[in-house]
């Protein structure tokens, strides 16, 4: 089945052994390409190497250390470590420019936090209820927020701008299945063919 852009799920940091391997088996069941973990996790003995058979045939990814201060950032630096960490369709388009201009040719991701619901009182009380969505990450500001409707015009936007990908930062409670199968029918099905109607033809 056609992606529109490839999905990951990112683990925070602290998450109990038991919710991660949950998560990871899930990711990989439905389809999404990679687990992307925090640099300390990579210090717990035999942990990555857990997680890597529940998300089998994702893959399991330690990211590196990113200074607060580049959460955000437009252009060079966001298009040197190929991650713009804001749902920001101008700053993805800034750095896959900064891109072409250097040759890089990694595929650039967003990282941002999201919260869906079926309806907007849903996706409201799952953010509300994961602490870290407090203050500047939660997703109506950093993220993806609101109706899947809502969320898909949100997706497409980045993919126009020249997104390849997805991580995301999820509320992590008791319905994560299903937030988890909410967000992945964002870049499958209907939403692929959506964007190339919106594409002029030649």
């Amino acid at each position: 089945m056609a992606e529109l852009l490839s999905l990951a799920v990112a683990l925070p940091a602290g998450i109990a052994i038991d919710d991660a391997l949950h998560i990871a088996r899930l990711a990989g069941r439905l389809g999404y390409a990679a687990v992307h973990v925090p640099p300390e996790a990579a210090t717990s003995p035999g942990f990555i190497e857990g997680l890597s058979d529940a998300a089998q045939p994702a893959l399991v990814v330690v990211d590196e250390a990113v200074p607060d201060e580049a959460a955000g950032e437009e252009g060079d630096r966001a298009a040197a470590v190929g991650v713009v960490r804001v749902n920001s369709p101008d700053q993805v388009a800034a750095a896959r420019a900064a891109m072409v201009r250097a040759g890089v040719a990694r595929p650039l991701l967003v990282a941002i936090p999201v919260s869906i619901g079926r309806t907007m009182s849903e996706a409201a009380a799952r953010a509300e209820r994961e602490p870290r969505f407090a203050g500047g990450r939660h997703p109506s500001r950093a993220g993806i927020f609101g109706t899947f409707e809502h969320a898909q015009g949100e997706v497409l936007a980045l993919a126009e701008a020249g997104a390849d990908g997805l991580i995301v930062d999820l509320p992590l409670e008791r319905d994560v299945a299903d937030v988890l199968a909410q967000v992945k029918a964002l870049v499958v099905g209907a939403t692929p063919e959506l964007l190339r109607r919106r594409r002029p033809s030649h």
